[in-house]
């Protein structure tokens, strides 16, 4: 791969990730699903796979695996939550598409992955492996679920929105983990990859605990 090619994806990279710093927050703000959110949501969703797409090919050149497994949690989360919205009636009988368990099936070896990576690492003494070992844990739990969804109906209405929430929420996490990774030094390490999930994780929490009593008159398209 030539250098102008380089240079390229990783501006691609660059523009998208700040689109999707960007258009994020605005999403989630407006959350009644009119169409500040949709237009908002559509080039956050876009960017993502952008970001999604150049760390594939980056991490792949570069032999750099544990940044091509984290790039496909990333993409995990951004597609099942934007699949979520095409598997509204799972609670009425909907089947899952073939798209879905394909997404699926990658996303629980990319967990497995993950896992034996930040087991591996721990096991002899680096204490880095937290990282990959909990964003294993955090996909593989994902991934339980959503294969419970599939096949057995769902007894909440709104679980396509409680997905749809946590996944696009889940992958900016990641994408201000990135941009964090990339301009702040921390000791240990893995202090920097993780604060930002434990930091907005309980907003999180807090949003699908507020649409699990009632998500109003949201409709997402």
């Amino acid at each position: 791969m030539d250098n102008l090619t380089i240079i390229s994806l990783k501006w691609m990279h660059i523009i998208a990730g700040s689109l999707a710093l960007l258009a994020g927050p605005i999403a989630m703000v407006n959350q009644n699903g009119g169409q500040i959110h949709r237009i908002s949501g559509r080039i956050y969703y876009w960017s993502m796979i952008v970001i999604c797409l150049t760390t594939l090919v980056l991490s792949i050149y570069r032999s750099n695996w544990l940044l091509l497994m984290i790039g496909a949690f990333t993409a995990y989360l951004v597609l099942s939550a934007y699949r979520a919205l095409a598997l509204k009636n799972l609670h009425k009988g909907q089947k899952a598409e073939r798209v879905d368990w394909i997404i699926l099936i990658a996303s629980a070896i990319s967990a497995a992955a993950l896992i034996i990576t930040g087991g591996y690492l721990l096991y002899y003494g680096k204490s880095f492996g937290f990282v990959p070992l909990t964003f294993g844990l955090v996909m593989s739990s994902g991934v339980k679920q959503d294969y419970k969804r599939f096949t057995v109906p769902p007894t909440e209405k709104n679980h396509w929105l409680l997905k749809h929430i946590t996944g696009m929420m889940g992958g900016y996490i990641a994408t201000i983990t990135a941009f964090l990774v990339q301009n702040i030094h921390t000791d240990p390490a893995f202090v920097v990859w993780l604060a930002p999930s434990l930091i907005i994780a309980p907003f999180i929490a807090f949003t699908v605990r507020k649409f699990k009593k009632g998500p109003g008159k949201i409709k997402l398209t």
